[in-house]
């Protein structure tokens, strides 16, 4: 028979290591934490939302189980209310984002907020490798525009409005962009403005717009394209098929450059 001390020590290390064998198999994991701290309050989600989620990006869709689903099929379930997107470390470099359901405790605005949020890049990307419309445009210095002109040519066209802040914030930013392309025959950039042309030569008289400027636009813009928020970016394969819809300039460039190597 053992002696009691024994007995003593073989039960005090037999607790241990069940103990430690539990808690192992119930490990933490960082992205748990970071899951449980913002399904729970909705304005923490939206700044990580917003700081760390680019859904327009060309990033890799992870479905719940850490597999690689379609984007679109993940745009979709984003767009149920029932999943927050948080992103992945990737060890080959680029964006990954892996979708996690909301437990039923989960702050209810996160689900609208994320739902509207998801809806614009869901529309642009839907958009990807359809046929951009026929179009003839002649702009305010009377250059002629049009589909079968730009054949063979990357389009990159603007749909703003004088009235847009952030579509006017953006124009430095552009105006440096098409002078880096100034010597590349092969990309055109276009912009089409909801404003007639009186107010656009007023507006451009004051401010440097070096985009080639298409007046009176609503009908184009919002009936052919479909297009309500502005300003939105579109790039345009040679071939006439849309490569990319974003509302930004700095995400219309990454675009644009990712394809222009």
């Amino acid at each position: 028979m053992l002696p009691f001390k024994t007995i003593l020590r073989t039960f005090f290390l037999g607790s241990i290591f069940l103990l430690s064998s539990c808690q192992e198999n119930e490990k933490v994991t960082e992205t748990d934490l970071l899951f449980s701290s913002l399904q729970g309050d909705q304005a923490k989600w939206w700044r990580y939302h917003k700081t760390n989620i680019d859904l327009a990006s060309d990033f890799v869709p992870l479905g719940e189980e850490g597999d690689t689903i379609l984007k679109k099929a993940f745009l979709e379930a984003i767009l149920t209310g029932e999943f927050i997107v948080l992103e992945k470390k990737n060890k080959k470099g680029g964006e990954q984002y892996q979708l996690f359901k909301m437990q039923e405790d989960a702050d209810d605005d996160i689900s609208y907020t994320i739902m509207a949020d998801t809806y614009p890049a869901y529309k642009h990307f839907i958009m990807e490798g359809k046929d951009f419309p026929e179009f003839e445009f002649t702009d305010l210095e009377g250059r002629k525009f049009s589909k079968k002109l730009a054949e063979g040519k990357t389009l990159v066209v603007k749909t703003w409005f004088l009235r847009c802040k952030p579509c006017i914030e953006e124009m430095p930013m552009l105006n440096q962009l098409v002078s880096e392309y100034e010597d590349r025959e092969d990309v055109v950039f276009l912009s089409l403005s909801l404003d007639p042309k009186e107010e656009l030569e007023t507006f451009l008289s004051k401010r440097e717009f070096n985009y080639p400027v298409i007046p009176n636009q609503k009908a184009f813009i919002e009936d052919t394209l479909g297009f309500s928020v502005y300003p939105t970016h579109i790039i345009v394969e040679p071939t006439g098929k849309i490569r990319k819809v974003v509302n930004t300039a700095p995400e219309m460039i990454a675009a644009l450059e990712k394809n222009q190597d």
